[in-house]
């Protein structure tokens, strides 16, 4: 998100005063005056004046407020395609076509690769070849180790458990996703709604300068001098802004998969579903918050995927530990094979067969079961303090969210209007003479900053939403 900083810095006012109708000047000579303090400070002999990041040369019949300086016009298109996104469609296509998602699902494979092993782990047999010279005794066979137990069977078990854990960790990290695709978009929302209020601020404020000078009488100095000190810093705002909308346009490119030639338009997550575990109509955000948070902190803990691991991990200790209790077993070793014998009259044949297995007396699995008892209660441990954690995150998630759209919601239906009818009758005032210039200039700086403002609370509505959706394991909305 961009600083919490005032994008616009309050200069200092002096007192309003009424137009002095004292020696009345020509609209001309107040332009010629201006420029001419503006050039106090240069070189003789230096022609341009510096406007923002350019310079630009400036005609000796215009002020310089009224020049339309390159950098407020719209930023220019990059060479890529234009797209436009909304919100909503950022998460989708974040959670279903990232990098990490798709490396994670191949995962799959190795597990399946796992799973074929499993089934396919029957000891191969060995060829048992006798050639005793003493009796003159000759036997060829097979030996073949026959597993007791059910060895094979709960290796398979335990392969295919690993995909539920393969599951979860996907649910994980799709979680991440989407809020990091949820923050990452407000903030490019914001760079882009930033840089075009403050381009409309700067000419709201060009179109006034313009009237004041075409209106008779003279307007004080002071008065003006202070709008342009105004102007003045709201380019500089302009040209951090352009910065940073170009900085989150990159991120969010990245997201997204795209070259970073591609423009994007993104339209206002404002209209969106608002969440189902806040009030439509309950401004109070401490009661809305008393309300939430228990059903909430229930939710997250049952729909954790974080705890859902750790129940899938001690079911994977659960079948290992049935693995090594069927090691005990001990394993049936068989040979079988033709016995020759040869004799004065020929070769007499016959049929050999032997069979052998471990006596389980001194290695009894003790040391992997006791691995297993010990991480068992590791696993114990580790939920008690993921529970802990989660409750945390759920009550600092859910309060910052509802305090976020408490605010979200004071500036929508209070701010917001109250400052376009207070610029909407300064203005009229000053058109109509009943108001100093100075009146509607400021009127429309707080104007603007209360648009801001509106749009800071509405990313960091939706940045709270996203830190809920990690607390929850689930989607916000």
């Amino acid at each position: 998100m961009p600083s919490r900083r005032p994008l616009l810095a309050p200069s200092r006012r002096p007192a309003l005063r009424e137009p002095a109708p004292l020696r009345p000047e020509p609209p001309r000579r107040l332009a010629l005056a201006l420029l001419a303090l503006a050039l106090l400070a240069a070189p003789a002999h230096a022609a341009p004046v510096r406007l923002g990041a350019v310079a630009a040369p400036v005609p000796l019949d215009r002020p310089v407020d009224l020049i339309e300086a390159p950098e407020l016009r719209p930023a220019p298109l990059r060479p890529g395609p234009v797209q436009t996104w909304s919100l909503g469609q950022v998460m989708r296509a974040v959670e279903g076509n990232h990098p990490a998602i798709r490396a994670e699902a191949a995962r799959r494979q190795i597990l399946d690769a796992g799973v074929r092993t499993a089934r396919t782990s029957i000891p191969n047999p060995v060829v048992l070849s006798d050639n005793g010279t003493a009796e003159f005794t000759y036997r060829l066979g097979l030996t073949q180790t026959l597993e007791l137990g059910g060895k094979r069977r709960r290796r398979v078990e335990l392969a295919l458990a690993r995909h539920a854990i393969l599951e979860v960790d996907l649910r994980v990290l799709a979680a991440n996703l989407r809020a990091d695709a949820r923050r990452t978009y407000m903030e490019a929302f914001f760079a882009q709604e930033r840089e075009t209020t403050l381009i409309e601020l700067i000419r709201s404020v060009d179109q006034l300068l313009a009237i004041a000078d075409a209106r008779p009488g003279d307007t004080p100095k002071s008065d003006v001098l202070e709008v342009r000190i105004t102007r003045l810093k709201a380019r500089q705002a302009l040209e951090q802004a352009k910065f940073e909308h170009l900085q989150a346009d990159l991120r969010l490119n990245n997201l997204l998969g795209n070259e970073p030639s591609v423009e994007l338009v993104l339209s206002s997550p404002a209209r969106d579903q608002p969440p189902r575990w806040l009030a439509a109509n309950d401004d109070d955000w401490r009661r809305e918050f008393l309300v939430a948070h228990d059903a909430l902190l229930a939710e997250a803990l049952r729909e954790r995927p974080e705890l859902q691991r750790l129940l899938r991990q001690r079911e994977l200790l659960g079948r290992e530990e049935r693995i090594a209790r069927a090691a005990r077993v001990p394993d049936l070793i068989a040979s079988l094979g033709p016995d020759f014998v040869p004799h004065t009259g020929g070769v007499h044949v016959g049929v050999f067969w032997m069979l052998g297995f471990q006596v389980p007396i001194f290695n009894r699995q003790q040391g992997p079961l006791q691995e297993i008892a010990a991480r068992r209660h590791q696993l114990e441990l580790a939920g008690d303090a993921l529970r802990r954690d989660i409750g945390r995150e759920v009550a600092d998630a859910v309060a910052l969210a509802c305090f976020s759209q408490s605010q979200y919601r004071l500036y929508e239906r209070e701010l917001v209007p109250a400052a376009d009818a207070v610029y909407s009758d300064a203005l009229l005032a000053f058109q109509s003479n009943q108001a100093p210039f100075l009146v509607a200039v400021r009127a429309q700086e707080s104007r603007v900053l209360v648009r801001l403002e509106y749009l800071r609370s509405l990313a960091a509505y939706h940045i709270a939403l996203a830190g809920v959706e990690q607390a929850l394991g689930v989607p916000a909305i």
